[in-house]
């Protein structure tokens, strides 16, 4: 094992088996399974967002020209649970969603309906009117919090169910609806707010998947789960910074706050978790963005002095490709993360050049793991880039093969379907027992992912089960080639796929998103690919765009909608 590689593994289990430490693991029974657990983390969200009401005056949000300190932020938190749970009888275990974009008041109705044991139903807020529609009806909400657009497009009176509107654009709307401004300037004078009798066990989430394949599942989620997933980033991030403390007493130096830059959705376990509530509880700062542009990144990573950067790797790399970037002054970014999907090598490589002082992070997780899986930055990371990270400390996998028999994946040219076991991991999906009995056996998550476990220890993440390209026998994984293609210069962006082939089965097609004058053709990149693989991996199709590539809210590729749109006939 590479020096890199002992240091984060002796580190990590000294946290986790030192007795009162805060990252202390122990063996627990829920629901009769038994699982590897933080022992001393919160036990419900409210209890894990309570040390940041210590942090009084300290600016935590900055959006556009607004700025909330973390008393004006729980100040808010409290009236409008206050407000819920009296003015719109809102009661525990009842369901409210929130459709908007990523506003602060996002972040104040997610903290207030934890806050009185209601239960949060992000919805996916890139969505038109008939799936939020959907959503709002399968989640069985008694109220929606949303903004102006949003609420254009659910038209909550039609389904029946009180609204919230936050930044509305009028101030009189709908009979059962009424405006945030409004709800708040009614809270009586005296009022208090009591504290909801919650427990671990009780359901605190109904978080939507993202729907690249199929209609999108509710995945259920208790208060132990959501605080579990937390603890474990923050185990991560603690074994990060003792592994790099030269790192970060470097940028430390600068005197400049922690600040991270929210570019991704709240509604999916990595906006959600990754960011607003580790820096909540950590008493950070957080730079809200409109929407993502990597010009407008770079210029409140400027104006801003942001220390954090997190984001889809086509986010980052978008980024760090961006001429803007490199004149900044990047001294006081101390990390770099990519999730969601594979880091290709093109954004490995940005990093180490323009950014030598901070830390490169991956790792590997779904919303059914609650984010949970694997994951390394550093050292680690630099030494096996291809890799997604170490197995996280109270996470468990197996590995499958086609015909359902456990694999060694530690063995060489040996992956399988991997299962995880997680207090993290959801309770199942809501109202859908079929597929909770389908993917969920025993504790364990059947992801569809297929990958295994290097020397180190760390996970290969090689392609989903669904992409996998058989061609003539041989399997195919098209996330080898697009991390491939990624590496060629010119290359913004690309989707690999299978496409019918009389002869072979299948063969492999891709889709290029190429830089305006790169000059690449199909020759060009068919001659780098026989360059760097097997001969039958060599795409046998290839078309080029100058325009973006079909993505859902977390950036990740639609490869259906791509294949439609490009290979019509196949």
């Amino acid at each position: 094992m590479t020096s890199p590689h002992i240091a984060f593994n002796q580190t990590m289990t000294s946290l986790t088996q030192q007795p009162g430490s805060p990252f202390e693991v122990q063996t627990t029974e829920i629901h009769g399974v038994n699982y590897k657990h933080f022992s001393n983390a919160p036990n419900t969200l409210h209890d894990l967002v309570a040390p940041a009401r210590d942090c009084g005056a300290q600016e935590f949000i900055a959006y556009l020209d607004e700025r909330w300190s973390f008393d004006e932020f729980f100040e808010r938190v409290d009236q409008l649970a206050y407000q819920l749970a009296n003015q719109l009888e809102i009661r525990k275990g009842q369901h409210v969603a929130i459709a908007m974009r990523n506003y602060p008041e996002w972040l104040v109705a997610f903290t207030a309906i934890a806050r009185i044991g209601a239960v949060v139903v992000p919805l996916n807020s890139w969505g038109n009117t008939d799936e939020l529609r959907d959503l709002v009806d399968d989640s069985q909400a008694e109220l929606v919090i949303c903004d102006q657009q949003r609420y254009q497009l659910i038209n909550p009176v039609e389904l029946g169910i009180k609204a919230v509107i936050v930044r509305a654009e009028h101030d009189i709307v709908a009979e059962g609806c009424m405006t945030l401004k409004a709800l708040l300037e009614q809270i009586p004078t005296g009022w208090q707010l009591n504290d909801a009798d919650i427990s671990g066990e009780d359901v605190a989430m109904i978080m939507y998947t993202s729907g690249t394949s199929g209609r999108p599942k509710g995945a259920v989620f208790t208060h132990r789960a959501c605080c579990q997933a937390v603890v474990n980033l923050e185990a991560g991030g603690a074994t990060a910074y003792m592994t790099h403390m030269e790192n970060f007493n470097q940028q430390m130096k600068l005197g400049l706050p922690s600040k991270g830059l929210l570019a991704v959705p709240l509604f999916h376990v990595s906006g959600l978790y990754s960011q607003f509530l580790m820096t909540l509880r950590g008493g950070r700062g957080l730079v809200l963005m409109y929407k993502w542009d990597p010009v407008e990144a770079c210029r409140l990573i400027k104006e801003q002095g942001i220390t954090s950067l997190m984001g889809a790797p086509s986010m980052m790399l978008e980024l760090t490709q961006t001429p803007e970037f490199e004149t900044l002054d990047r001294s006081a970014i101390i990390s770099v993360s990519g999730g969601g999907a594979a880091t290709p090598p093109a954004l490995t490589d940005n990093i180490k050049r323009l950014l030598p002082n901070a830390l490169p992070g991956a790792g590997w997780g779904m919303t059914e793991s609650g984010g949970a899986g694997c994951s390394f930055s550093g050292r680690s990371l630099q030494a096996t880039p291809t890799a997604s990270g170490f197995i996280s400390p109270i996470v468990d996998l197996r590995f499958f093969d086609e015909s359902g028999n456990e694999v060694d994946a530690t063995q060489a040219g040996k992956s399988g379907e991997i299962w995880i076991k997680s207090p993290t991991n959801v309770d199942g999906y809501w109202q859908r027992p079929e597929a909770s009995a389908s993917d969920f056996n025993d504790g364990w998550f059947i992801t569809g992912d297929v990958g295994y476990l290097d020397e180190h220890g760390c996970l290969h993440i090689c392609d989903r089960i669904k992409d996998i390209v058989i061609r003539g026998g041989e399997n195919i994984y098209p996330i080898e080639i697009e991390n491939l293609i990624q590496s060629i210069d010119g290359v913004v962006s690309v989707a690999a796929f299978a496409v019918p082939s009389e002869s072979l089965g299948e063969e492999m097609a891709v889709v290029i998103r190429c830089a305006e004058g790169s000059g690449l053709n199909e020759q060009k990149v068919v001659h780098y690919c026989k360059e760097h693989l097997a001969g039958y991996k060599v795409p046998s199709f290839v078309r080029f765009t100058h325009t973006a590539l079909a993505i859902n809210a977390t950036n990740k590729l639609l490869k259906k909608q791509i294949r439609n749109e490009y290979f019509p006939e196949a």
